[in-house]
């Protein structure tokens, strides 16, 4: 059993604070997209939730095929994310997994116990048959970097991710897993999102109060939520582990519908 630290306690309050919200500006990205009227904004709220419940109720059924998935989508989010960033037409796949893999397999192999121990947490399995194997995904993850490495001698665009990777394996080396995570989710990946986001609500979005009001709202429920259900599971198992289920199931279930929303409709107009 792993007691709350100073330290998990900084980290979980960077998720909370700063790294949810940045997803609260999914209603603005709707409404970029065209679900502009109230019954369009209805719909869309809808098949949010419905993709919310339907993650988290697959994830108690099968937890480590989710827990697979999930770090799936979050390398593939993460990694669209800083390839849009570059605003770069080409390379798209090997920009994508070089950035993606490098954020999750980096902070796994510099935290290697520490990272399986809580994917036991979130999965109530003993995973660590996969250990066995991961050592693949750590020489795809240096073969994705070394030919970022390449690419960049001929995109002047992307050369700055050079010095992004290093800086963030640095950090995964000196930091614990949580706070690694908190750090790229809140100051890397929620800063690059936001630039792009808000520059198009400025220039295409008239109703600014409606983005206000709607991100404000989605944050309050997503933290209102969130410590419910932390209060909930801490009857039965210790604060540690209830912030991790929380937050980790919760930005699953809350990555499938922001993923749909972001990078395969979003991306797609802007």
């Amino acid at each position: 059993m792993i007691d709350l630290t100073y330290l998990n306690i900084i980290s979980f309050f960077l998720i909370f604070f700063i790294g949810l919200p940045h997803g609260s500006f999914d209603g603005a990205v709707a409404s970029l997209i065209g679900f502009k009227t109230k019954y369009q904004f209805t719909k869309f709220v809808i098949y949010y939730l419905i993709l919310f419940c339907f993650v988290v109720i697959f994830w108690v059924n099968f937890p480590i095929v989710s827990l697979i998935i999930f770090l799936l989508m979050t390398i593939v989010h993460f990694g669209l994310c800083d390839w849009s960033f570059y605003n770069v037409n080409k390379n798209k796949i090997p920009i994508t997994l070089a950035h993606g893999m490098s954020v999750i397999f980096g902070i796994i192999y510099f935290n290697e116990e520490e990272a399986f121990k809580i994917f036991e947490y979130l999965t109530n399995n003993n995973i660590y048959l996969f250990k066995n194997y991961i050592f693949i995904a750590y020489i795809i993850t240096l073969v994705l970097i070394i030919y970022f490495i390449y690419l960049s001698l001929y995109e002047k665009k992307i050369r700055q991710g050079i010095f992004e990777i290093l800086a963030l394996l640095i950090i995964f080396y000196l930091f614990d897993p949580i706070l690694s995570f908190a750090i790229y989710f809140c100051f890397f990946h929620s800063y690059k999102h936001l630039k792009q986001l808000i520059t198009n609500i400025y220039l295409h979005i008239q109703n600014k109060k409606f983005v206000i009001i709607s991100t404000i709202l989605f944050t309050l429920i997503s933290w209102i939520g969130s410590f419910v259900v932390i209060l909930y599971l801490a009857q039965n198992i210790n604060l540690y582990e209830s912030f991790l289920r929380v937050i980790f199931i919760g930005l699953a279930a809350l990555t499938l519908p922001h993923m749909f929303l972001v990078d395969f409709l979003y991306r797609k107009k802007f």
